[in-house]
Parts: C-alpha cells; structure tokens; sequence
C-alpha cells in the first residue's frame, strides 16, 4: 500500500541549481550561500567546532546531533566534514534526522553536486541513501565511524521514534531545527516538537535554528531552553541558539 511519502516532492530548479519545494514554496537552499548559512547555523550556532576539538580522543564516545528535516542531507555533509577535520579517530559521529517527504536519490545527489568540497560525502550518500516510507533508514561510513539514520515519518512521531528506536536512552548533544520557514510549514513548529525535542535533551544539550519568531522562542524556552540571538549570516540579521537546562 503506498502513501504520501512514498511519492517523491515535487521539486523545481532555479537558474543557478538551488531546488525548490513546490508543495511549500520554499527553497532548500540557495547556491549562493547555503553551504555557508548551513555551516554557520547548523554548525555554528552549536558551536560545533569548539566542541569537536575538546573531545576527548584517550576517551571514546559518541557525539549525537538530531536534525528536524532531513531535506537535501546538506546539514549532514557539512556536519561530517567538521567532523573529519576536528574530531579525534576515536569517537563517533551519530546523526539522526527525520524527513516527511524524503527527496528522491537523484533529487538529493543533484542538490548536493552544487558543492565540490562535499563530493566526498555526496558520493558516499548517494551510494547508500534509500527512503523507506514510514520506515527508518540507517547508513554507517567511514567504517561506522559516521552513522546516519533517518526516520521517514510525520515530526512528532518521529521525535517519539527517534526516542525510543533509535537513541534510548541516549539523548541528544545538539539539535539541528531545520525545515521549511513556521509561515510555510507550521507543523514542524509547535510545542508538541519542542516537547519532543526536550524528551531527547539533558542538560548542556544545544540548539541552532535560523528563525527567530517569537512563538518558536518562547515555545522553546516553555520547554526548557535558553534562547538567545546570535548574528546570522548574509542577509539574515540574527539566528536563535540555545541551551537546555
């Protein structure tokens, strides 16, 4: 039986390559700057670098980033070529993303080819990416040093999946709150989420996103997180990032 997800979005491409979610008219991304706006957002706002280069390498563990929106995988090829240029060997990365409305293999390897510095992970993904609708998708690389898993399913029941299927009780070290812009995609936006997010937190636990509407704030803050702006990046004047306590 098939079912929404099971039917790839419908996606346009402008002039310069950036992709285009008809359904939400909203881009993805935009050539010009999405590489660098999801280095600084994603990686950035958790202050990702900082936290890769203290890890400490005579101590294995596992560092765990959770993503709202797994889109084109961008915030998970930036994040993995942090990784490989700051992490010891010794730990793991383990990313773990939820996408309603996956893109399909050759959609997302085309929104990926705008970056040559991130052929290395594109590769590897379009080699081992398979949505599975209302399934959970798992790919290891670099000999599982680098673990990707995707839960294909509606964000909330995502959240609850990623808690009991895939992380427990392991919770999250940084959230990634990406998706389309609250005006356009409210769903991935309510206090339901930020619950959500907050049953896969412990203290200490980051947050990054690129919005800064009110609701979004103060749901989060509702949920147990300091908010703060911090500088955005190009045109976008402030991102929120944050801390659970």
């Amino acid at each position: 039986m098939s079912s929404d997800n099971d039917i790839p979005p419908v996606i346009s491409w402008d002039s310069s390559g950036a992709p285009h979610a008809e359904a939400f008219g909203d881009k993805y991304f935009c050539t010009e700057a999405g590489y660098a706006e999801a280095v600084h957002v994603g990686c950035g706002g958790n202050r990702l670098r900082a936290r890769f280069l203290a890890l400490d390498a005579s101590a294995p563990g596992i560092f765990t980033i959770v993503e709202t929106g797994f889109g084109t995988g961008l915030d998970f090829c930036c994040a993995w070529e942090l990784w490989r240029a700051c992490a010891p060997r010794s730990w793991h990365l383990n990313f773990v993303s939820l996408e309603r409305y996956p893109l399909a293999p050759a959609q997302l390897d085309r929104a990926l080819a705008c970056w040559d510095n991130l052929a290395f992970a594109r590769e590897a993904l379009a080699a081992q990416y398979e949505p599975v609708s209302g399934g959970i998708m798992k790919n290891n690389f670099e000999a599982g040093r680098v673990q990707l898993t995707v839960v294909f399913d509606d964000v909330v029941v995502a959240l609850q999946r990623i808690k009991t299927e895939v992380l427990a009780p392991q919770g999250a070290d940084a959230f990634y709150l990406d998706g389309f812009a609250p005006s356009l995609n409210p769903a991935m936006w309510t206090d339901e989420v930020f619950r959500g997010m907050a049953a896969l937190s412990r203290p200490g636990t980051t947050f990054s996103t690129f919005t800064v509407a009110g609701f979004v704030r103060r749901g989060l803050q509702s949920a147990g997180f300091t908010v703060t702006k911090i500088p955005g990046h190009g045109r976008k004047k402030h991102i929120l990032a944050g801390v659970f306590i």
